[in-house]
């Protein structure tokens, strides 16, 4: 009985010894990551203190690229793209192709001869009045119709007839009128490279104010012979938020 006794005191010491020297070890090796912890934060507080320049310049170079949006670069083409426009030309002529799609209606193409011509620009005013003549040339059903818009003169109302034995009768539409706006998804006020520029613009403008998107840049491409650039903005959500409230992006993918 003694000498059971004794083994299992013996076991016992044992067993707190080599508890002790677990904890030895655990509490080492604490110690050493604590003190090297101390050691590194000492190093960069240091740095920062010799060279505080240093950080304050990265944080400034993160908020002026946060402030970016991938829409900044092509709003200022389109805004320098108008200015030289309302520069260099105050009147030209065209041929327009036309095909758009109404609700869900894909109208055929039709092809006119435009004449346009800008009133000086007003003080306050983004952009000019515009005079607009229209023939159009295809289809053959709409071949010799003739429509006429000066916003000055005729109380605002555009003058319009069709051609061969029908164009003996003139009349007169107010441009957003249903029977001038038939087959039409914009109204003769919105035609021109001016108007389009602007309308451009605004829709940037919006699309900027609804939070980021993608856009993609293509050199090297053309439209009947002319270089150009292909610019693709995509809206990877349907909608956003907006003061709490969804609000859809009006389209999900633009090219220009």
């Amino acid at each position: 009985m003694v000498g059971q006794g004794h083994r299992v005191w013996i076991a016992r010491l044992a067993i707190v010894a080599l508890t002790v020297i677990v904890l030895g070890i655990l509490l080492r090796g604490w110690w050493m990551i604590l003190s090297s912890a101390r050691q590194e934060g000492a190093a960069v507080e240091s740095e920062l203190h010799s060279n505080p320049s240093q950080s304050l310049s990265e944080d400034v170079s993160s908020t002026v690229d946060a402030d970016r949006h991938p829409l900044d670069d092509v709003l200022k083409m389109a805004r320098d793209a108008l200015h030289e426009h309302q520069r260099l030309h105050k009147d030209y002529r065209a041929i327009v192709e036309k095909t758009e799609r109404i609700g869900k209606k894909l109208h055929p193409t039709s092809k006119m001869l435009l004449k346009l011509r800008y009133e000086p620009l007003q003080e306050g005013r983004i952009g000019r009045n515009t005079s607009v003549y229209l023939k159009f040339i295809e289809p053959k059903s709409q071949a010799g119709r003739e429509v006429i818009f000066c916003p000055n003169k005729n109380e605002g109302m555009l003058k319009a007839h069709e051609g061969g034995f029908l164009g003996i009768v003139t009349v007169d539409l107010a441009p957003n009128s249903q029977l001038a706006m038939h087959g039409n998804r914009y109204p003769i006020t919105e035609i021109g490279i001016e108007k389009l520029l602007t309308k451009l613009i605004d829709k940037g403008l919006r699309d900027r104010a609804l939070g980021s998107c993608v856009v993609n840049r293509f050199s090297g491409k053309e439209i009947d012979s002319r270089p150009c650039e292909l610019i693709e903005v995509i809206h990877p959500e349907k909608e956003v938020l907006v003061d709490g409230t969804p609000t859809e992006h009006e389209y999900h993918i633009a090219r220009i």
